[in-house]
């Protein structure tokens, strides 16, 4: 499998993409994983024509063929901004098609309990998750992608009591990353 991973550092935090990698390549799956992040991140600043990194996307999307084309929006504008992100993730499903390659959509997660985030949202966690599925769920409709539920099962550790965010309350640590990664293996390889 060649994935294309194109996110911010809920991507790059721990290396991700890299513990997917190894995570498949342990469970007897090939595969070869490009990635194009920058710091916080959103999908429109990816498909923006001016922009760096935007112009690193089209690059690896013109120059090589993909199976997958993983996506992963900013972690609260899918919730603030839903039709902008839904614009988005169908502007880049028209892109990866035109590649070949099939779209995923990477489920972010809700902000640990107490963050001045919630806060300025006036949200719980748990509201926050919900919000993000849905919203994800709408893109994974609309445009057919493959959903990965990523935030659902770093949701389900972090209610578990697992030490799944970084002190900053937003990031993974590494075994929220590491939860992630599975998870992305566990679906793509099933493919």
């Amino acid at each position: 499998m060649k994935i294309l991973f194109i996110g911010n550092s809920y991507t790059y935090f721990n290396d991700m993409p890299a513990l997917f990698e190894a995570e498949c390549k342990n469970s007897g799956a090939n595969v070869q994983v490009d990635s194009v992040t920058a710091g916080g991140y959103r999908l429109s600043q990816f498909l923006s024509e001016e922009d760096e990194y935007a112009k690193k996307v089209r690059q690896l999307l013109d120059g090589r063929k993909y199976d997958y084309v993983v996506i992963q929006g900013q972690s609260v504008y899918p919730v603030t901004e839903t039709e902008t992100f839904l614009k988005c993730v169908s502007e880049f499903d028209r892109m990866i098609k035109a590649n070949g390659a099939k779209t995923v959509l990477y489920e972010t997660w809700g902000r640990a309990d107490g963050s001045e985030t919630l806060a300025r949202l006036g949200l719980t966690h748990d509201e926050m998750q919900d919000r993000l599925r849905e919203a994800y769920e709408t893109a994974a409709k609309e445009t057919g992608a493959i959903l990965v539920y990523a935030g659902d099962r770093f949701h389900e550790a972090y209610r578990a009591g697992k030490d799944v965010f970084d002190p900053d309350g937003s990031h993974p640590s590494l075994p929220g990353s590491l939860i992630i990664a599975k998870e992305f293996c566990r679906v793509l390889s099933q493919l």
